[in-house]
């Protein structure tokens, strides 16, 4: 019996905050002058406008250049004829570098068809053949879902640009960025 009394009060207290924070205000001296009709009835109240002020100007004076100059940038120190030049870089690779690919195996095949276990061996191989090795990683690529197809696990490995043609005798591919 008690819990639908608490109800009712909680829905009375709500109503009446509504009915309070929705209801009007008088202004609150906003210096409000009511406008009269010549019938003698109010309407609307009117703001008054406060007085336009002139702006005064600010007290400290723009510079000369506005924008102000750009610093001045520090002079480039000047060698003797005789002071040594700094050496040109080698290129231990002239003809840079290529990455080349290869899937681990063929999708529904036992075994590694393709060759190579891991990629160690990979490597191993690669270097056996006289190719120079600067990186290999594992890379997983997406496929057709299909018997006879590559697996999505490939072999990517970075040698010479000079020793691609061997690589491509040896089964891998040219990674095409």
């Amino acid at each position: 019996m008690k819990l639908p009394l608490v109800v009712s009060s909680f829905f009375l207290l709500i109503g009446a905050f509504l009915l309070a924070a929705c209801g009007t205000a008088p202004p609150a001296d906003l210096n409000v002058t009511p406008a009269v009709e010549p019938t003698g009835v109010a309407t609307s109240p009117v703001l008054e406008q406060a007085p336009a002020e002139p702006l005064q100007p600010t007290a400290e004076p723009l510079p000369a250049e506005y924008p102000p100059a750009q610093p001045e940038l520090p002079v480039q120190p000047t060698y003797p004829a005789d002071y040594p030049a700094p050496p040109t870089p080698i290129d231990p690779y002239p003809g840079g570098m290529v990455w080349i690919i290869r899937p681990v195996g063929i999708q529904c095949e036992d075994g590694t068809a393709l060759g190579y276990g891991d990629l160690r061996e990979s490597v191993a191989t690669l270097t056996a053949a006289g190719l120079r090795v600067v990186e290999a990683e594992m890379l997983e690529l997406m496929v057709t879902a299909s018997c006879g197809s590559p697996t999505s696990a490939h072999f990517r490995v970075q040698i010479s640009a000079d020793d691609l043609n061997s690589a491509i005798s040896m089964g891998w591919e040219r990674e095409l960025n």
